[in-house]
């Protein structure tokens, strides 16, 4: 197994219920890794949820994390996958000041590089969209930086695994196949 140090997404697919994040911040936490990115949502099967955690670590930690992460009551499965394996972006908002872009001349020109867009414009300041990976939503912060930027904000990291089926529903067809027999 190689000991290099990756980021690594660990997916897990849990029920509704409260204490939930706690739980699975305290494998974290045991393990001492850092989330350096957490999104969680509703999935398309009703009563289940989805959290993507992104972190750094080495593949034999991030099994055992995996491992301990299923044992838990309320989670239905966990899965982790190395970027190779995945499809992911997260969604990046930039607030900056509406006089210093419209007087820069070329703010078109690094929206149109940068494929984002300007959601909100007003006197005071215009806010500005960006779907990207966290490196792109970064070198567009760094260019924006020049005309001041007075907020930003980037969701957590969505993804989807890069196999043909989702894994929760081959784990959920392999499941009832054993109940039904």
């Amino acid at each position: 197994m190689d000991n290099t140090v990756r980021r690594y997404t660990v997916v897990l697919h849990s029920e509704n219920q409260i204490g939930v994040l706690n739980q699975v911040a305290n494998i974290f936490t045991r393990h001492s890794l850092n989330m350096s990115s957490m999104s969680a949502n509703a999935s398309p099967l009703e009563g289940i949820h989805t959290i993507s955690i992104v972190t750094y670590t080495v593949e034999k930690k991030i099994i055992e994390v995996v491992q301990q992460l299923e044992k838990k009551v309320d989670i239905v499965r966990a899965f982790y996958y190395s970027d190779e394996q995945t499809v992911y972006r997260e969604l990046a908002l930039y607030k900056v000041p509406t006089d210093k872009i419209i007087g820069s001349g070329n703010i078109e020109d690094i929206l149109q590089g940068y494929y984002a867009k300007i959601i909100e414009i007003n006197r005071d300041f215009t806010v500005i969209s960006k779907v990207g990976t966290t490196e792109e939503t970064q070198q567009l912060y760094n260019e924006l930086s020049r005309f001041g930027v007075m907020q930003f904000q980037r969701s957590g990291q969505i993804m989807v695994s890069r196999e043909k089926q989702e894994p929760l529903y081959k784990y959920l067809e392999e499941r009832e196949k054993v109940k039904s027999k």
